[in-house]
């Protein structure tokens, strides 16, 4: 606290004004004492041809003042003489307000001119929406502060700028995917409409049958589609709400829900915590805990394993499976929204649901990291447990 107090402006400018009263001090004795000795000198000098007329000064009549003093202002020497008295009341007063003058001027360059130049230039970066620079002034007073709370604003905007960029070129990605996607479906739907159109009068009715059953199945992709590009749109716009959860709840939803996802695979749960209760959103992490489930049960051979940790401030879900693992290109795209393995392209599954835990996660100031073990593939999910 003593080091912010000594590093002020006002500390600073006391330090400046101290100084500045000294010399002013010095200033205005060596005039007074200078002009008296120059006026008695010059008194002296001069004083066999003033003796008479500053005689009669003394003993003038008030009421005769004026003209006794044009009289007096008719000779040079009392002239000079009254020029030397008056001196001291004209150069003191003026010396005064050079010393306060020189010491603003350089109080102002060495404490205010850098940092108002830096963040006047500053202002005008962000005004132009130019935020690829820093702020940077050594000096810890209130100036320096100020340059650090902008600098940290313009690092805000850059990141907020940056993160709404990101999102944007995430939207636009995930749509020209899901655009991508829908082609097949209304491509294959457009051509059984054309053939209907056409030989409606010559195929037979179990043949229309057909045909509309796979119609039918093309409709129901695409309804799907359009209910998982929702759920994408509204969790891009989601804020966790986060509520205390009792561990033993969270124990039960997560036995019960791998049990029923995994019914046709081995399933095992380990729960490793020391706490009795964590603050998170159960719904959101049972939404990336039942996808990561249903992505291992789609590739698992026979066994899956979740693992659960609960830290002092995160809760992580691991989930194996003893199936081939992620191929190189998988662990590269499989968190990619509509990514799919090449055998899947005309399945049902629409490459999703990894995408949906990773947007999930990162709302909950977590992470998802897919990798290989020697014994499969393997799914990590992180959320941040807020304490209160």
């Amino acid at each position: 606290m003593d080091k912010v107090k000594k590093c002020s402006l006002k500390w600073s400018f006391a330090m400046y004004i101290i100084p500045c009263v000294v010399v002013s001090m010095l200033g205005i004795l060596i005039i007074g004492h200078g002009t008296n000795y120059l006026q008695e000198w010059y008194y002296e000098r001069f004083s066999n041809s003033m003796e008479r007329k500053f005689s009669e000064y003394y003993v003038i009549e008030f009421s005769n003042y004026h003209s006794f003093e044009l009289e007096i202002m008719k000779h040079k020497e009392s002239f000079i003489y009254w020029i030397i008295c008056n001196a001291q009341s004209i150069l003191m007063p003026l010396w005064a307000f050079l010393c306060v003058g020189i010491t603003g001027t350089v109080f102002y360059n060495r404490e205010l001119k850098k940092p108002i130049e830096k963040l006047m230039e500053a202002s005008r970066k962000i005004s132009k929406n130019q935020l690829d620079f820093r702020i940077e002034y050594k000096k810890q007073n209130e100036l320096g502060q100020l340059c650090t709370a902008f600098d940290d604003m313009r690092q805000a905007l850059d990141e907020n700028n940056r993160e709404m960029w990101r999102s944007l070129e995430e939207r636009k990605r995930l749509n020209s995917a899901f655009s991508h996607d829908l082609r097949t479906p209304l491509t294959v739907l457009k051509g059984y409409n054309d053939f209907l159109s056409k030989y409606i009068e010559h195929i037979s009715e179990d043949k229309i049958t057909e045909i509309l059953s796979k119609m039918n199945s093309q409709i129901n992709r695409l309804e799907s589609y359009t209910y998982k590009m929702s759920d994408v749109q509204k969790l891009e716009d989601i804020t966790p709400n986060v509520k205390e959860i009792q561990t033993d709840t969270l124990i039960e939803n997560f036995s019960e829900s791998g049990k029923y996802i995994c019914k046709n695979k081995i399933f095992s749960l380990d729960f490793k915590n020391d706490k009795n209760s964590l603050f998170i959103d159960l719904e959101l992490v049972m939404e990336v805990y039942e996808n990561i489930l249903s992505n291992a049960e789609r590739y698992a051979d026979t066994q899956i394993k979740a693992d659960i940790y609960v830290t002092e401030d995160f809760l992580q879900i691991d989930v194996y499976d003893d199936g081939n693992g992620f191929s190189e290109k998988a662990l590269q795209l499989a968190k990619e929204p509509f990514y799919r393995d090449d055998k899947e392209q005309n399945g049902s599954h629409f490459g999703l649901g990894l995408y949906i835990c990773k947007i999930i996660c990162e709302k909950s100031d977590g992470n998802i990291d897919i990798s290989n073990t020697k014994n499969g593939g393997k799914v990590t999910a992180t959320f941040f447990c807020k304490n209160r």
